[in-house]
């Protein structure tokens, strides 16, 4: 159903979830609870704090430094906000990036007169994050899920930058990727109309979606009108917003990450900077029930043992040749990547290093490469829409299901083979 586009990514991740209720999959309150998670609680307060910015007019006050960055034409730009997005989720929370640079695109694209594209510019700052994001403990789940894993079975766990050197070999390959073609391919594949300019034409999917930017960015993109500059309620919403990004790295009394963007929200909504009525009413809704679904769904998939049926299904079928290092570290990297496209990438890195860890210790292989291949695979997911909450968060571009699958499939492929040849390097297989 999301391949062939007939019903909005949103209503077909939710009918998903319904049939997992009535196979019995999973229990309705258990469906439900997922709507309440931290993935799901952390983009509705980090929305919420980002519409804080944007409502202040501050954005307005870095516009200028981005455009300088331009002038060189989109291509660079292009991988220098990969490169960036990459740098920056290491030591911040990939969503809260992605949520970030959005609206200064946005304005750059609407101000540049037809060279700056969003459609252009969101997939790679998606991509970025998210791959920046395996690069230490802070940046994503991923990694921290596969270091509890390596723990739990006995074994040291990572340090906080054991992937960097995984992740960041990913990122610049794929830079030079998007430098050398995959940005012209970009340009030839999204034929479709640009989002927010006078020629666009709304398909079925985007006028269910609805999932147009927040208020702000709209006025900045419609031209109608510039966004008053409020110097104190700017100066809360970036304290607040910076506060969280430390409070993630820190992590103080192991506090969920959606507390702390939550915690965050309400800072902004006390202090006046957004008003919580307009928020509500323009929050992201379809991209919050995608995301909630998503987890249902993942839930389900563990819960039923289907997760676990595919797992000895790579167990039975590679068995034999696990006794190479080398191909152990392939599979379970190629099994993340490849899985990691219909569910939350927490569930199954949890799902694969539990099996994965015991089985290389079985093998007396050194777990720790094997872990983090689970934590890179999984980590690849950009070929569907609802692969990952920087991939879904960045649909309001109007990408659609087979732009997901050519660019980001062809990104994952490069970092698998990207990540096998780095991990085997480094660990000596």
């Amino acid at each position: 159903m999301y391949v062939i586009e007939k019903f909005p990514v949103a209503l077909v991740t939710v009918m998903g979830m319904l049939a997992m209720v009535f196979a019995g999959s999973v229990s309705f309150s258990e469906a439900f609870a997922n709507f309440g998670s931290t993935p799901v609680v952390l983009t509705f307060g980090m929305v919420i704090i980002i519409n804080a910015i944007l409502n202040s007019g501050m954005i307005t006050e870095f516009e200028h430094v981005l455009k300088k960055m331009t002038k060189h034409g989109e291509k660079l730009f292009c991988v220098l906000i990969l490169l960036s997005a990459g740098f920056i989720s290491m030591f911040s929370n990939n969503t809260a990036l992605v949520a970030m640079f959005m609206p200064f695109i946005a304005s750059l694209a609407q101000s540049s007169r037809g060279t700056i594209f969003k459609k252009h510019l969101y997939l790679p700052l998606a991509i970025g994050g998210l791959i920046g994001g395996t690069g230490s403990l802070a940046g994503s789940t991923a990694p921290l899920l596969a270091s509890q894993v390596l723990e739990i079975t006995g074994q040291p766990g990572f340090s906080f930058f054991t992937t960097a050197p995984v992740a960041l070999a990913i990122l610049f390959v794929i830079a030079a990727a998007y430098w050398l073609f995959l940005y012209d391919l970009q340009v030839r594949w999204f034929d479709f109309p640009e989002v927010g300019s006078s020629e666009e034409k709304h398909s079925d999917l985007e006028e269910v979606l609805d999932l147009d930017e927040d208020k702000a960015v709209k006025a900045i993109l419609d031209g109608k009108s510039e966004v008053p500059v409020d110097k104190k309620h700017g100066i809360i919403a970036i304290s607040v917003f910076l506060a969280c990004v430390v409070l993630f790295i820190v992590r103080p009394f192991k506090w969920d990450l959606g507390l702390i963007a939550v915690t965050g929200a309400v800072i902004v909504i006390v202090t006046g900077c957004v008003d919580i009525k307009e928020e509500l009413r323009d929050m992201m809704w379809p991209a919050l029930f995608t995301l909630g679904s998503a987890l249902a769904i993942a839930d389900g998939f563990v819960k039923s043992g289907a997760g676990a049926l595919v797992i000895d299904f790579l167990v039975n079928t590679f068995g034999p040749a696990m006794t190479d290092p080398k191909i152990m570290v392939a599979v379970f990297l190629t099994a993340g990547w490849v899985i990691s496209n219909f569910m939350s990438n927490g569930s199954l890195v949890s799902m694969l290093a539990s099996v994965a860890v015991p089985m290389a210790i079985a093998y007396n292989h050194n777990p720790e490469p094997v872990a983090i291949a689970c934590a890179v695979g999984a980590s690849l997911a950009f070929a569907t829409p609802v692969a990952t909450t920087t991939v879904t968060m960045v649909q309001v571009a109007g990408y659609r299901f087979k732009d997901y699958l050519r660019v980001g499939g062809l990104v994952g492929f490069l970092g698998v083979i990207t990540a096998w040849t780095i991990i085997v390097a480094l660990y000596g297989l």
